[in-house]
């Protein structure tokens, strides 16, 4: 006979209420006995004033039990609510690092990594019907089916300034030059006549030599007129453009509220502000709850998660000036060159054996890679890929490299596993527009905080416990020149400033590498020298206090209206995102802090006036108003300089010298990579002087490359005898150059000199890609006075520069450079006055292309007196 199915009778489950903290007590922890003092005042803090609130932030400085607190909350919404909740981490490992603790906790936890398919259907089912806490990664949610993930009742985001790009990736279409190059290069054609044929040539030719990164984007009424072409592009090939298909799904009806921008390896098409309120996974949640170790100033959560408002618990009291281990951070470019810097670094790895380095992007993280190769090659180099499920890749080798990219949290690296980090590049761009907006408009204010965030985050990655410890390196110039600025130090945590203090002060004294490799050795290896330099640092700790600068109070104000602006343009509400804009530049005037800023909203100002005219009915010059409102402020020498073509403009705009602005472009990149304190300028400046006063062929030669890259022009010395000495040029400008500083001085000049000079004519237009008309001027280098009368048919359109003149004009360069520096040093915080002061003294000490141009062309070669 049949056994019957034995049924059971289900438990109608009673909920009782109670608090974060009862759930702890209940939970018995071993090894936990008791929640810190701070930890119960978040816990409190959230029951008491913020669990009905729909977006929360909790502050959680590294090392204060963030992953013990945010599961309790989650216990609590799971339990007291029956609630579905979601634990989101950036990456699986995280995640699993998660699921370990919940379990190690007591608590119901359900780890959902991977194929949503592939999920065990158990786990799962724990958490669809609220039974245990789902832990899994942003991808998770933030994807074009999230079917599994879509009806979450409360979802905590974990590490969540690191969510940036796990957000906006799902509107964000990336087209990689590696990996579709012809989809790359067919979008850049339908947009070369939008781009100036200097931009478009380095774009057609971004891997050679001497091209430096970019960071542009395709002015928005041509990308408004050219969208028909560029949507039947894309819908044509974007099936063999990897995920790029996804995130078009979901912005391919909204282009118009999207910007293009570029750079030498990519293209990404994507809205300002990601549109999360549109994807019902994430918006349908009863209550978000972000969690990250600082939470910034000026809004950046709101604008990363496209949330108008994020209340946020205070950071509970004595955690105002605490924070978990001790560094030692280092500044190697304080007193020493680039090169030893990079000495400093590798010296370090080879004594620790273990390192973590962690770079803003892969053509920063490929460079240390190459440098690494060849000065350590008996290391293991490990990248994201090695540590997606564990660690352990890196934590049971001795002599191993651990390089991230693009990645400030969410890597636990505490104890003995390691005790040295690497901040290699500056971390100010981990987006194409994030980097068009600090790189080319000096927009600083709003990324200034994100900056901060990713420094402070990075800095917890080796430090997870009290009586943690570890070395620091920052490695970069404008790392250096970023923490010198009293400005952005207030914005620290006060433990920070503490430590920064101390390593700047201390990195000015060390005169060598091996010096600064040792005091890092010790550092970690002499408890005692160890217990000095740490009474140090809580010494002056107590002097710091962090302090937002008033800017940042302006950009917080104005998020709420930045997101509105930024969905009424994504729903084509016109009238609502041009009274939005009107707002933003209200909130954002008077002081030149937030120029840059303000330069970009009248641009987004024009952008949507120029959309606005061909659906509603609004001043017909509207448009142009806000454009040139954007020209003026950038004083006409920024990425301005090309716009004007392309964008329609008022007619008193003043001539914008394109020639000035590239100049000025790449003197301020000079000087930010020297670096405007420490002493690599000075000695990169002596070093140009004694190159170019050297008579010996080679050295000379180098010293003209280098001269060239002060004079803020692109400077290439190519290989090979027959070859150009070197050349220099701006744009479609080019002055190439014959030396022959080893001959004797009362020789004459030889017709071999002569079509040797002229040779390289050739040799440019044959071996440098040009721009349509390029002109090529060519001068022969030398002492000499004299040409030899059967010279002179091979002299005619050639030049003579004396080598006096040279030397002479690298005295007045390098003199300028520094004066340019003086009042760099002296201004609060890196803006748009900069570049407006770099050009201003460029034409006042007439070292302008036009005055070089003067220069090369003073006396023609067949005017030399005859032999």
């Amino acid at each position: 006979m049949r056994k019957k199915f034995e049924f059971i009778k289900p438990k109608v489950v009673k909920v009782v209420e109670k608090d974060p903290e009862t759930i702890f007590r209940e939970l018995q922890i071993p090894n936990i006995k008791g929640l810190w003092s701070q930890q119960a005042d978040i816990l409190r803090a959230y029951y008491n004033d913020f669990k009905t609130g729909s977006d929360v932030a909790i502050e959680l400085p590294t090392g204060t039990g963030k992953t013990l607190i945010g599961l309790l909350i989650a216990e609590y919404r799971r339990r007291c609510h029956q609630d579905r909740v979601l634990y989101l981490c950036p990456t699986k490992q995280l995640a699993k690092q998660v699921y370990l603790k919940g379990q190690e906790y007591g608590l119901p936890v359900s780890l959902l990594i991977g194929s949503q398919n592939n999920y065990s259907e158990s786990e799962y089912g724990n958490y669809v019907t609220s039974k245990a806490i789902g832990v899994t990664t942003y991808s998770a949610v933030f994807n074009t089916n999230p079917y599994k993930m879509d009806d979450a009742s409360t979802i905590l985001l974990d590490d969540a300034h690191s969510a940036e790009n796990y957000i906006s990736s799902l509107w964000t279409v990336e087209i990689k030059r590696q990996d579709n190059k012809e989809v790359f290069e067919s979008i850049i054609e339908l947009f070369k006549e939008d781009i100036s044929e200097y931009t478009y040539i380095k774009l057609m030719n971004g891997g050679s030599e001497g091209y430096k990164s970019m960071y542009d984007l395709i002015p928005y009424p041509k990308y408004l007129d050219k969208l028909p072409q560029l949507i039947e592009l894309l819908e044509a090939n974007i099936s063999e453009c990897g995920n790029a298909k996804y995130p078009w799904s979901k912005i391919s009806q909204n282009l118009e509220a999207c910007q293009m921008f570029f750079s030498l390896g990519e293209i990404n098409i994507r809205p300002l502000i990601p549109p999360t309120q549109t994807h019902s996974a994430f918006n349908n949640a009863k209550q978000r709850i972000y969690m990250s170790a600082t939470l910034g100033e000026g809004g950046e959560l709101e604008r990363i998660s496209g949330v108008r408002k994020i209340r946020k618990i205070p950071v509970p009291k004595g955690w105002d000036k605490y924070s978990n281990g001790r560094r030692l951070i280092l500044f190697p470019n304080r007193i020493l060159t680039q090169d030893e810097s990079v000495k400093v670094a590798f010296g370090a790895i080879r004594n620790q054996g273990r390192a973590l380095v962690l770079c803003p992007d892969n053509r920063t993280a490929n460079i240390f890679v190459r440098k690494l190769k060849i000065e350590l090659p008996d290391f293991t180099i490990l990248d994201s890929l090695s540590i997606e499920d564990s660690l352990e890749p890196f934590t049971t080798r001795e002599k191993v490299v651990l390089i991230l990219t693009n990645r400030y949290d969410g890597i636990d690296l505490s104890g003995d596993i390691c005790r040295l980090q690497i901040i290699y590049g500056m971390p100010e761009a981990t987006n194409l527009q994030e980097g068009f907006l600090w790189n080319r408009l000096n927009a600083n204010a709003v990324l200034g905080e994100l900056v901060k965030t990713r420094i402070t985050q990075a800095l917890g990655r080796c430090t997870r416990s009290n009586d943690d410890f570890a070395n620091v390196i920052m490695l970069d110039p404008n790392l250096l020149k970023f923490c010198s600025k009293k400005e952005n130090l207030v914005g620290f945590h006060p433990e920070i400033q503490a430590e920064i203090e101390f390593g700047l002060s201390n990195s000015a004294m060390i005169q060598s590498v091996d010096e600064m490799v040792d005091f890092m050795n010790d550092f970690v290896n002499d408890k005692e020298y160890f217990s000095g330099i740490n009474e140090a640092i809580i010494e002056i700790r107590e002097e710091f206090e962090k302090k937002p600068k008033p800017a940042v109070k302006k950009l917080i104000l104005n998020v709420e209206n930045e997101i509105d602006f930024s969905y009424a343009l994504w729903k084509k509400e016109l009238d609502r995102a041009l009274e939005k804009v009107k707002l933003i530049h209200e909130n954002l005037s008077g002081g030149k802090d937030l120029n840059g800023y303000r330069a970009w909203w009248y641009y987004i100002g024009g952008n949507t006036a120029y959309l606005s005219k061909k659906f509603i009915d609004i001043d017909d010059n509207l448009d142009r108003n806000y454009y040139s409102s954007a020209l003026k402020l950038s004083h006409g020498i920024t990425w301005m300089a090309d716009l004007i073509r392309t964008v329609p403009m008022e007619k008193d705009i003043p001539e914008v010298d394109f020639y000035l602005a590239t100049q000025t472009e790449n003197v301020e990149t000079l000087l930010n990579d020297l670096g405007l304190f420490g002493g690599s300028f000075e000695k990169h400046m002596k070093q140009v002087m004694e190159l170019v006063s050297n008579d010996d062929a080679k050295k000379f030669e180098k010293g003209l490359k280098q001269l060239g890259v002060v004079l803020g022009f692109e400077s290439l010395l190519p290989e090979g005898d027959t070859t150009p000495d070197g050349i220099w040029y701006i744009r479609d400008k080019f002055f190439v150059f014959e030396a022959k500083t080893q001959e004797d001085k009362d020789d004459p000049i030889y017709s071999d000199a002569c079509r040797q000079a002229d040779g390289h004519r050739k040799w440019t237009t044959e071996s440098i890609p040009l721009p349509e008309g390029a002109s090529i001027d060519v001068a022969v280098v030398s002492q000499k006075t004299t040409i030899r009368k059967d010279a002179l048919p091979q002299s005619r359109g050639l030049f003579h520069i004396d080598t006096s003149d040279i030397r002479k004009l690298a005295l007045e360069a390098t003199s300028s450079l520094r004066m340019i520096r003086s009042v760099l040093t002296k201004d609060k915080e890196p803006n748009l006055f900069h570049k407006e002061h770099i050009a201003n003294t460029l034409i006042k000490e007439k070292l302008t292309l036009r005055d070089i141009e003067t220069i090369f062309k003073k006396k023609s070669l067949d005017e030399l007196e005859q032999h």
